[in-house]
């Protein structure tokens, strides 16, 4: 008797678990098929902790009205770690070293020895594999991606920044004083120099005008690199006859020293500059006519000039013209990345949730927030001029809201002149920028003696162009930095190089 009702019930209990495993089985497989197309599934509110640096005094409110709309919008709950930018590297060194991560993070310095060596050792996902399935994610850089990656792999989404931001800043109203034009070359650019530094620009009576501001920069000097590149020389690395060469070992280089000393002696340079750390403060002065770096700078500085020469204004050159055409350096394309431990992620679905976060930050409005804040909030715009409002509160729930971004390719072109101009012209440099053949590489001596090697070079750059040392020493000081590891950093390149061409 039992037989047949023990036989019923196993039936019933069969046909209730077919219909649940079908039921699991259709919302795993529309969870899956939003994820493959880059929406990352609806499941929940995501909970997201993520340590970021800051470049405020105070950082971002918890309460901040610009995270609660990031929030909203991305159906996310961020815990946010902010670390003052002086010190992020060193507490995230820490913390990698710890184990105890967020669930992502921005690496400032991805190819730190102790990022390469956590990639090396599996800690990180892999994204590379995963960006295709995303609108925006697949639309990153693939000059970019290479550029960040370690080992040939993506393991970061990068930040993204103009890949070439390099150009001249130039007191225009001293070009008018003098009834001078805009150099378009590096021979026009020599008597530019001089005109600023002998003729009065500044009409006070006084020769006491400089015409290029120079300043260290770490262990560089100011615009030597642009320089150098103007002079047809390579960005860090030159490919030749594929192998890759540093740049301090070609000729180019020879050319800029004797360039920047010939500068010097004739006193077209501040002649401090050794002891300057930011040159552009000769600019504010008002005392140097032009300055080289990221053009961003161009308004900062006119805002500083014109605190003691009102009438001062500042234009921005991008194409200098030398022996291979217009030339500028192009930098990495990014600055930091975000990546995603697999200590603190553990599983797939869980990773292409927070890749559909990142992916819904790219739309364009959310860019806009994140640059600007809220029209009627944080600015406004009339008759198509952008305006910031000045109200404190409202600027502060806006403090390092850039920081969650990773592209930039849709936000509004907002700011004054020279802002937009400097838009402008990133994009013009694109098309002519000179990258770094060996950005991609990894040499792990570079990564252990790379700095003390530097200063080798950099010590005896700077006492060729003051004339405390010859060229012979300058040939002594490269032997050196051979010798001392720079040999070992040549092959490593070349090495990683050769992979990546053979695989």
């Amino acid at each position: 008797m039992k037989k047949p009702y023990r036989k019923s019930l196993i039936s019933t209990g069969a046909l209730i678990a077919s219909l649940s495993l079908m039921i699991t089985a259709c919302a795993s497989n529309n969870s899956n098929e939003a994820q493959e197309t880059g929406t990352g599934g609806a499941q929940g509110t995501l909970s997201l902790s993520m340590m970021l640096p800051t470049y405020s005094a105070e950082q971002m409110n918890a309460n901040s009205s610009i995270l609660a709309l990031l929030e909203e919008k991305t159906n996310t709950d961020l815990t946010v770690s902010w670390v003052p930018s002086s010190s992020y590297t060193d507490k995230l060194s820490a913390t990698v070293a710890s184990g105890e991560l967020p669930k992502t993070f921005v690496a400032l310095e991805p190819k730190a020895s102790f990022i390469i060596n956590a990639a090396r050792s599996g800690m990180f996902w892999e994204l590379g594999p995963y960006l295709e399935s995303y609108p925006n994610l697949s639309k990153m850089s693939d000059v970019v991606l290479s550029n960040s990656s370690i080992d040939n792999k993506i393991y970061g989404l990068y930040r993204e920044r103009d890949i070439a931001r390099f150009g001249l800043m130039i007191r225009q109203d001293w070009l008018n004083n003098l009834g001078l034009e805009a150099p378009k070359n590096v021979d026009e650019l020599y008597d530019v120099l001089k005109a600023f530094a002998t003729k009065d620009p500044d009409q006070n009576g006084r020769q006491d005008t400089v015409g290029l501001a120079v300043g260290m920069q770490g262990n560089n000097i100011a615009g030597f690199k642009d320089i150098l590149v103007y002079l047809g020389g390579p960005n860090e690395w030159e490919l030749k006859d594929g192998q890759l060469i540093p740049a301090h070992m070609t000729s180019a280089y020879m050319d800029t020293l004797k360039f920047y000393k010939k500068l010097y002696d004739e006193k077209l340079i501040n002649q401090d500059f050794a002891l300057v750390q930011d040159g552009r403060s000769v600019m504010y002065k008002g005392k140097a006519g032009l300055w080289i770096d990221n053009m961003v700078d161009g308004k900062n500085i006119e805002e500083n000039v014109k605190k003691v020469a009102p009438d001062a204004k500042i234009n921005l050159i991008n194409r200098i013209s030398g022996p291979n055409g217009n030339a500028t350096r192009a930098g990495t394309g990014y600055l930091g990345m975000y990546m995603i431990p697999k200590t603190s992620v553990k599983t797939e679905e869980e990773l292409k949730q927070i890749l559909a976060y990142f992916d819904k930050v790219s739309e364009k409005d959310m860019q806009n927030l994140l640059k600007y804040g809220v029209e009627g909030k944080q600015y406004s715009v009339e008759n198509g001029e952008y305006k910031q409002n000045p109200d404190p509160k409202l600027r502060s729930e806006m403090t390092d809201s850039n920081q969650f971004m990773i592209l930039q390719d849709q936000v509004e072109n907002f700011g004054t002149e020279l802002e937009k101009l400097s838009t402008e012209l990133f994009k013009d440099n694109a098309t002519f920028a000179i990258q770094n053949p060996a950005s991609p590489y990894i040499s792990n001596t570079a990564i252990e003696l790379g700095n003390e090697l530097n200063k080798i070079i950099q010590d005896a750059t700077v006492k060729y162009i003051m004339g405390t040392a010859s060229e012979e020493d300058w040939n002594q000081a490269v032997d050196k930095w051979l010798q001392g590891g720079g040999s070992k950093i040549i092959e490593e390149i070349n090495a990683d190089y050769a992979k990546s061409v053979n695989k």
